[in-house]
């Protein structure tokens, strides 16, 4: 929906890292509205899906931040965009924030592949399914959400997200 820089990044750590939840009900309006004005983009897909937070024991954060922002999105949708969680994090994984290129990918391959799960494959068998996160720096985490989505028999995975970082050729890898 926009670069990660600005204002829209200082929310965005404000949320995400300093625990503004007031931004949640911001954020899901954003979706919404994004959603609402590109709906020919977005039609064909059957359901929102946010990337999961670990919430288990030793989770970097206690609360699901991009779960939240989508709850928001469908209260402000009113069931025109239906939200469901579909895939859970089974356990934590190392930041990436910080991380250079061949760290993420390191960390993705090894760890973010087996953390993340589709509970009920049913829910999932040929959907068209619209993956939400807050920020795509590398794609390593929509691509590892996909990839579970897929597994489990999604008929199409694609993914939207608040705010995109600087671009860097090469990073992505197809699901």
């Amino acid at each position: 929906m926009g670069s990660y820089e600005g204002a829209l990044r200082k929310a965005i750590v404000s949320y995400k890292y300093g625990g503004d939840r007031r931004w949640a009900k911001t954020f899901g309006r954003l979706l919404h509205g994004f959603l609402c004005r590109h709906a020919t983009w977005f039609e064909e897909f059957a359901v929102v899906c946010p990337v999961p937070a670990f919430l288990g024991p030793g989770a970097h954060r206690s609360w699901g931040h991009v779960e939240l922002m989508c709850a928001e999105l469908a209260r402000s949708a009113a069931g025109e965009w239906p939200v469901q969680s579909l895939v859970a994090k089974v356990c934590e994984t190392e930041p990436m924030s910080a991380k250079g290129r061949p760290q993420r990918r390191q960390i993705a391959r090894q760890l973010a592949t087996a953390a993340f799960v589709v509970p009920d494959p049913p829910d999932v068998d040929g959907r068209r399914v619209l993956v939400v996160d807050d920020v795509c720096a590398s794609g390593e985490t929509l691509l590892s959400t996909g990839e579970a989505l897929r597994r489990a028999g999604a008929a199409e995975v694609s993914a939207l997200v608040l705010a995109q970082a600087r671009w860097r050729p090469g990073l992505l890898r197809p699901w």
